[in-house]
Formats: C-alpha cells, sequence, structure tokens
C-alpha cells in the first residue's frame, strides 16, 4: 500500500488512526536526500527557437545526466518534463552526483542559441521524508525547500543545499560554500551556494 492510499483508508476508518502521526512516518519515512534538477533557458528558448528545438537539446542532456546517475546509484530517479529528481541515501552522495552532473552538461556544450548552451540548476536536500510510492516520490520540508533551490533561486550551474544537506556533508571541507536566505510560502529560510565551477 502506497502512502496516498494509506492516508485515505485511515480517514475512512479502514486503518486504526489511534497514532494520527507517528504511524505514517513510522511506516513511511525514511532518511533521503533528494537532488532537483531544473534546465536553464527553457522559456526563452521556446520562444526563440521553438519547443521542438529545445526538446532535442533537453534529450541529450536527459541523456547525459541519466548516464551519470546509473553510475552513482541513486535510491532512484525519475524525469518529468525538464526538471529531473534523484534520491539519495545521504547528502554527500547528492552533492557529488550534482557536481558531476554540472560537469557533464556543461562538457557536453548542448547548444541552445548562438550564444547560448543548456545549463542546469539544482537544489539538494536532506532530512526524514515520507516515501509516496509510485512517480510520487517523497514528501516533506526538505523535498519542498530542494525543489525551490533547484528551480525557483537557481540560476545557471548553480549548486544550492538546504541547512540539512549542509550540516549533514561530511565531505563539506573539501568545498566552499556562500551562506544565503531565501523563503518558501513565506517562510525565511538559510540555505547555502556551493562555489567554484569544480
Amino acid at each position: 500500500m502506497d502512502l496516498m492510499d494509506f492516508l485515505l483508508q485511515r480517514m475512512t476508518g479502514i486503518v486504526d488512526r489511534s497514532d494520527e502521526d507517528n504511524d505514517v512516518w513510522d511506516r513511511f519515512g525514511a532518511e533521503v536526500a533528494p537532488l532537483v534538477i531544473d534546465s536553464v533557458g527553457f522559456t526563452r528558448t521556446t520562444r526563440s527557437r521553438g519547443i521542438v528545438h529545445f526538446l532535442t537539446q533537453l534529450a541529450q542532456a536527459r541523456s547525459h545526466t541519466e548516464r551519470v546517475l546509473l553510475e552513482l546509484d541513486p535510491i532512484s530517479f525519475s524525469f518529468h518534463a525538464d526538471n529531473c529528481f534523484a534520491f539519495f541515501d545521504h547528502a554527500n552522495a547528492a552533492v557529488e552526483a550534482a557536481i558531476q552532473i554540472r560537469k557533464a552538461i556543461n562538457t557536453a556544450a548542448i547548444p541552445l542559441g548562438p550564444e547560448e548552451y543548456f545549463g542546469v540548476s539544482m537544489g539538494v536536500g536532506y532530512g526524514r521524508l515520507l516515501k509516496a510510492g509510485g512517480e510520487d516520490g517523497y514528501f516533506g520540508d526538505e523535498m519542498n525547500i530542494a525543489s525551490k533551490l533547484g528551480e525557483d533561486l537557481g540560476s545557471r550551474d548553480d549548486i544550492f543545499l538546504s541547512s540539512g544537506a549542509y550540516s549533514a556533508l561530511t565531505i563539506g571541507s573539501q568545498f566552499e560554500f556562500d551562506e544565503r536566505l531565501g523563503q518558501v510560502s513565506g517562510a525565511e529560510f538559510q540555505y547555502y551556494r556551493l562555489q567554484g565551477e569544480l
């Protein structure tokens, strides 16, 4: 039974509701590092060169991203539109994947236009999430923050980490980070930008 089915059954009384939240977290909770990858230049490129051109370049970028991820053994990953959602056991693995994906995409030099190449921005979270099952992936605060970082706040080549991911890193001393403040639905949060191209 996946998370949503369980919640529906619990709501209708088929499943015991004696311990409202703990039973859900005990059954579906896991420590996970989500990596959210978003393309850069989608709107600009589709308006200037058309959707078919962008999708052709996106297909190449997906191929490079998939190759890297298959070498790194994530829990799971999936592509949705111009995004990729990958899940790892630890923040270290998610950050290493982000660095390798950024390098692979930049090395491929996939042209979007005369003076622009395909690029990505990425957000990494780490913490206890609820595994939804199927294509839904995971739900939770660190998933929301990773999505905000990768899809909304990030620009070309950015790798942003939530406070949870940054605190969990044991390889953090190898890198330099800028500390920043952001907002998700009006709630302020701290996050970190990985410096340099590496």
